[in-house]
């Protein structure tokens, strides 16, 4: 029998303890004695049916029941009841949620206990008997090779999203038993699987039937090479494959990626970060194939892809429509802005294209080289459309651009120092048509500021995150007001490590982005004057990291909340400048921080805590303890110690679910600030980006909102939406300390 004295749930003290019902339910009568039926029916009032105890955890049920036991089965002392040791392997037959990766103990499974567990979940669920009798019928051995259904495994399992991230010791065989037995699987999520390696036991094509797979994670599973990349994708079937992850596969080449190309036909998104191997053909590829149907794409550290290659032809087409008389067809489809728009943006259109020729000494060669690969993308999708059953006449009448309908875009440290980028993010903007709402384009010194103008202005009413740290070359004081004011609708920049903030009104052209939740200008030289005057301009700024900027003082900071009153901070980052306002006078000025210097303040700490048991309380998971020792002196203090635990309980007691979770989480991630993670497709939110629980059901009430799972970060909705479910509490009236 569990002890429930071992197992703490941090629930409100008002309501009573799972565990305990657990605990109650494991001492159900017998059901052989003979009774009548309304005896049965009392018996059933008495004590809650166990199959909806132990369904309504869901995913959670290992870090919740022991664990040990389950995998271990009859031999277990806490499991010699057969009826809850069937109740349970019929649950988690039952469940669409399936994760290993919740507890520390179960991430040490290995194949064989993991077809261990399939296997008697698989022969309970076939032979379960649902009358709690103390005879329970013989288990028959399930056998999965005798299918009528062609080919498809009638197996009982109805498991939809199968997670067993980082279970470090599973090298493949478990999960290919896993997937057999799981027809109906649609994610998979096998991410910081260190031993995982597709290549023996993914070995034949066809072999799964799990045409319903549309998520695809093995990220972080350093032993994937070439062959076992192409095995896992052809033996799943992944042409219904929306989702894959291939980051931190340092092992992908080109040669993989075609053949994953070739049976993922409706691809949305893929991240190849870390692919050193990966060049220019490969992307290329990718972007031309999927045209119709890629959102998102990953280039993170791809050592190896030289994106002037790839965008040559594009940009010798580009700057032949922009030097012409009739320059219409260089403009974005839905470009919205006036004459004088219209003249800046062909204006840094054509300085950025002609930087790009010139920077660049073979550009025959290079053009040369480009227009081959566009060939060989042409002619290699005529062929893939004939196998897939498609019209080759209709898929060229249509828009054949790269990246054409792409949404999220991360290119951070692609290629090397040597490579040129001057003209390729222009040239991409041109080619996506405005539709970008996310770039990351962080350590590519090369970049021109042209090109972020360029970008800025053609997707000026989607682009909502720009993280642009480490450009060198920013605009002057005269064309600063152009490329701040095509970016006035985005939400969250990151301009640090910009130096050339010269003059001391050089960059307040940062008042036009009045949309600001987020801005970093970290180890900027940017001028107190300019800081302040933004700071009084923008009323929805969430986030301000300043650190590193010595021309900066801390009081000037204070007083720009005396002028903006609306300005209600949830994270302040000023390390390293002049500190001549102490930090104590900043939290009185800022009452609403959660975090000063990277460090979570008192309040901080209440509204983290109290998150974290709210969550752990609605998804049926023990409170984590704090295995650090806590001090003799702190133990010592009873009574302080009472009083704040009451206050505390209060808190937590009095959370409510109704607010955003970034007000208590801040936009940092932390161990602490692990949720629910919802999508919405009518708003365009998804591909890493989420929104919380209470943003799910109020700002995107009616919307088409699908849940993604659980996992750490914080909640998007005031970045890529208008966010309702912003309720800061009242600030006191008091006059401004600096």
């Amino acid at each position: 029998r569990p002890r429930t004295t071992t197992r703490h749930l941090s629930s409100p003290a008002s309501s009573p303890s799972p565990w305990h019902v657990h605990a109650k339910t494991t001492n159900m009568p017998s059901s052989s004695s003979n009774n009548d039926d309304d005896d049965d029916d009392d018996d059933d009032d008495d004590y809650p049916n166990l199959n909806h105890i132990i369904s309504s955890i869901g995913m959670h049920i290992f870090t919740y029941l022991p664990l040990g036991s389950i995998l271990n089965g009859n031999a277990s002392p806490l499991l010699v009841n057969t009826i809850f040791h069937d109740a349970i392997y019929q649950s988690l037959g039952q469940t669409s949620n399936l994760s290993l990766s919740q507890c520390a103990h179960l991430r040490k499974i290995n194949d064989d206990a993991l077809i261990n567990l399939i296997t008697n979940i698989v022969e309970v669920s076939e032979a379960y008997h649902p009358g709690y009798t103390r005879q329970v019928q013989r288990r028959r051995r399930y056998d999965c090779s005798n299918t009528s259904n062609n080919g498809v495994c009638p197996c009982p399992i109805k498991v939809t999203h199968l997670d067993v991230s980082r279970c470090r010791m599973l090298k493949g065989e478990g999960i290919h038993y896993c997937l057999k037995h799981m027809p109906g699987v649609e994610r998979v999520i096998c991410s910081a699987t260190l031993k995982f390696d597709a290549t023996n036991h993914f070995a034949t094509c066809g072999d799964l039937h799990t045409s319903k797979l549309e998520y695809l994670d093995v990220s972080g599973c350093v032993r994937l090479d070439n062959i076992g990349i192409k095995r896992l994708v052809t033996t799943v079937q992944g042409k219904h494959i929306r989702h894959l992850d291939f980051s931190g596969c340092s092992n992908l080449i080109d040669d993989s990626v075609a053949g994953t190309v070739a049976f993922c036909q409706g691809l949305e998104c893929l991240n190849v970060a870390g692919a050193v191997d990966l060049t220019a053909f490969g992307v290329g590829l990718i972007a031309y194939v999927c045209r119709s149907t890629l959102r998102c794409l990953s280039l993170r550290e791809c050592k190896s892809v030289n994106l002037p290659k790839l965008l040559m032809s594009a940009s010798d087409e580009l700057i032949d429509l922009a030097g012409s008389e009739d320059d219409h067809r260089a403009l974005p489809p839905n470009f919205k802005g006036d004459t004088n728009d219209r003249s800046l943006y062909i204006a840094a259109l054509c300085s950025v294209l002609v930087q790009m020729m010139r920077v660049h000494d073979n550009v025959g060669e290079i053009l040369h080289m480009s227009q081959r690969y566009m060939a060989s993308f042409k002619k290699l999708d005529d062929k893939w459309s004939t196998i897939w059953g498609l019209n080759v006449l209709e898929r060229r009448n249509k828009d054949d651009r790269l990246f054409g309908n792409l949404e999220v875009l991360d290119i951070g440290h692609v290629g090397n120092s040597n490579i040129r980028l001057e003209g390729c993010i222009a040239t991409i903007a041109w080619l996506n048509g405005g539709k970008l709402k996310q770039v990351d384009l962080e350590g590519l010194e090369n970049v021109s500021h042209f090109d972020v103008s360029v970008l800025g202005s053609t997707s000026r009413n989607n682009f909502k995150r720009l993280n642009a740290s480490s450009i060198t070359d920013l605009p002057s004081e005269h064309s600063s007001c152009f490329f701040f004011h095509a970016m006035k609708n985005i939400s969250e920049l990151d301009l640090s490590g910009c130096k050339h903030w010269q003059g001391n009104s050089k960059g307040v052209a940062l008042v036009f982005l009045t949309n600001l939740r987020s801005l970093k200008l970290d180890n900027t030289d940017i001028k107190e004057a300019v800081l302040v005057t933004v700071l009084t301009k923008c009323k929805k700024l969430l986030n301000l990291s300043v650190s590193g900027c010595r021309d900066l003082t801390s009081s000037k900071i204070c007083a720009a909340k005396l002028v903006n009153r609306d300005l209600r901070l949830l994270e302040l980052d000023c390390r390293y400048i002049n500190l001549d306002a102490s930090l104590w006078k900043i939290q009185k000025v800022y009452p609403s921080l959660l975090r000063l210097n990277a460090r979570c303040t008192e309040k901080g700490r209440r509204m983290l805590k109290a998150h974290q048991t709210s969550y752990s309380w609605r998804v049926g998971a023990r409170e984590s303890r704090n295995k650090s020792c806590k001090s003799k002196k702190r133990k010592r203090g009873n009574n302080n110690s009472a009083s704040s635990s009451n206050d505390e309980s209060k808190e937590v007691v009095s959370f409510s679910s109704n607010r955003c979770s970034i007000l208590s989480t801040g936009v940092s991630y932390s161990k602490s600030c692990e949720q629910e993670m919802f999508g919405c497709k009518t708003c365009g939110i998804g591909f890493g980006n989420f929104v919380c629980l209470a943003c799910s059901k109020k700002c995107h009430e009616g919307h088409e909102v699908f849940s993604v799972g659980y996992g750490l970060g914080c909640c998007d909705c005031c970045i890529f939406s208008d966010c309702k479910c912003l309720e800061f509490d009242e600030e006191p009236r008091r006059g401004i300390i600096y």
